[in-house]
């Protein structure tokens, strides 16, 4: 399927490739529907043909490209490929002989050339940085004064496919075909020729849905000299008589999410609970007992940190509930992001039109019927989300994260993680990847995905026995898996 959209960057590209692989539709598959695709339309042009292949994947479209071409092709390549793909392809391209260019004295690729009709540009599917290297130079020269049709794979090599600029020679083709979507430098570029778009089969799921390839290639990189709290500061206000592990599981979270330091500001004896339980955890008792209070505030916004993650195991107190409404108040006229989830929500109501898009809020169904005064649905998310700035990822068996007119879906975890815990886990992620520098939407899909993907490992081993304490156990392993 080809996109919608109207062009691609190559780093919106990788994100799009990845996803595709999570959905199910792998990178071996895109390369031959790739290949599928440009033969046909280089069927049109000739009768004979030439293909020449660089090491990356746009070589390997281009040898699986031969396979579909209506006559024997001639194919060259510089240096075996380098993927496992595209090495896949270069072994099925082996009845065709393929010959390496080591310099355009060795072999006669002038004569093949004069032979071909078409020549199939597969040399380099991203562009190149700086002087383009030899033999490469002086085959595209050649190329380019043989006045042959040629048809380049996703983007004339040598060519920067997000600006369109040539630092030293590419190609100059008959026609680009790109694959799944035009590429931002093709754009009304005519050194590009004929632009045609080639659906290649990846998963409609990798726009709409968070995947693998918006955490691989999304999550920020952390400096070589990094010093701790580079990554950020979290600090998490909640818990109260009755619920003690609520404040635990979300601060928890967001150290494991990456962030470099996760306070606990709880009342005194719910404090207490929660250093025996989190040594990594740095713990703030405070005055009151045993919920949080108004006078806390003042103490509470005291504290140094870069997010704000407030309402888990709050209760329902009237006093508890004012107190996190000035604290989200006061947080938020300060500029500083803010998680709400629980019992903050019903203190962040009346707020709603004065929260800004740094705001994160996590809702289940009950508690958007409580914020909204609507049914949980796209349709009244997507109303919800567009009369307040806040981010709103709205739980379910699909999860739903809006942002004005924006929506992602996540489809990972599974119905045992409607459990205690589960939810507190998710708002730490959320405030962990804020405090790294992650904005607001992009930090709540890693966070329903990344608890979705640690839920289904925990499923896997404990089956119906899953806890909220497997699914923190394994956000490492599911951390792991989405960046390799």
């Amino acid at each position: 399927m080809a996109s919608t959209a109207k062009s691609v960057n190559v780093a919106q590209m990788r994100v799009l490739d990845a996803n595709s692989s999570w959905f199910g539709v792998p990178v071996s598959e895109l390369m031959e529907n790739a290949g599928r695709a440009v033969a046909a339309e280089a069927n049109k042009l000739g009768e004979s043909f030439l293909v020449i292949c660089g090491p990356g994947n746009n070589g390997g479209d281009g040898f699986a490209a031969a396979r579909y071409l209506k006559a024997k092709p001639h194919v060259f390549y510089f240096w075996p490929p380098k993927g496992q793909e595209a090495s896949e392809n270069f072994a099925k391209a082996k009845n065709y002989h393929p010959v390496q260019i080591t310099n355009l004295k060795n072999y006669d690729f002038g004569r093949a050339l004069s032979m071909s009709d078409v020549v199939i540009d597969a040399i380099f599917g991203t562009g190149v940085k700086g002087k383009m290297p030899e033999p490469i130079r002086s085959i595209i020269q050649t190329i380019n004064n043989s006045g042959k049709k040629v048809v380049s794979i996703d983007v004339p090599s040598g060519m920067d496919p997000d600006t369109g600029k040539v630092e030293d020679i590419a190609i100059i083709p008959t026609a680009t075909i790109s694959l799944h979507a035009v590429k931002k430098g093709l754009v009304g570029n005519k050194s590009a020729g004929q632009v045609i778009v080639a659906g290649i089969g990846i998963s409609p799921k990798s726009e709409t849905h968070v995947g693998k390839g918006d955490f691989q290639y999304g999550y920020p990189k952390r400096a070589e000299n990094a010093h701790k709290g580079d990554a950020g500061r979290v600090l998490v206000v909640g818990g109260s008589k009755d619920y003690t592990g609520a404040p635990y599981f979300t601060a928890m979270a967001a150290l494991k999410a990456g962030c470099d330091l996760s306070y606990v500001a709880a009342p005194k004896k719910v404090a207490r609970k929660i250093s025996i339980l989190g040594p990594d955890l740095i713990v703030y008792p405070l005055d009151s007992e045993h919920s949080v209070s108004k006078s806390d505030v003042k103490e509470i916004l005291s504290k140094k940190f870069d997010v704000l993650a407030i309402g888990n195991g709050l209760g329902d107190g009237k006093d508890a509930i004012e107190a996190a409404k000035e604290t989200i108040s006061k947080v938020s006229n300060a500029k500083k992001p803010i998680v709400i989830d629980g019992d903050g929500l019903k203190a962040a109501k009346p707020l709603l039109q004065k929260l800004g898009k740094n705001v994160v809020l996590t809702p289940h169904g009950g508690e958007f019927r409580m914020l909204f005064g609507m049914e949980p649905n796209e349709k009244n998310l997507m109303k919800a989300a567009g009369k307040c700035k806040c981010v709103i990822l709205l739980k379910g068996p699909t999860d739903m994260i809006a942002q004005g007119k924006e929506i992602k879906y996540n489809e990972s975890g599974n119905p045992y993680m409607s459990k205690g815990g589960t939810g507190d886990v998710l708002a730490g992620l959320c405030a962990g990847f804020l405090a790294q520098g992650v904005e607001p939407l992009k930090a709540a899909c890693f966070a329903a995905l990344v608890n979705g993907v640690a839920g289904d490992l925990a499923y896997s081993e404990e089956s119906i026995a899953l806890t909220a304490s497997d699914v923190l156990a394994r956000v490492g392993m599911a951390e792991k898996i989405l960046l390799d």
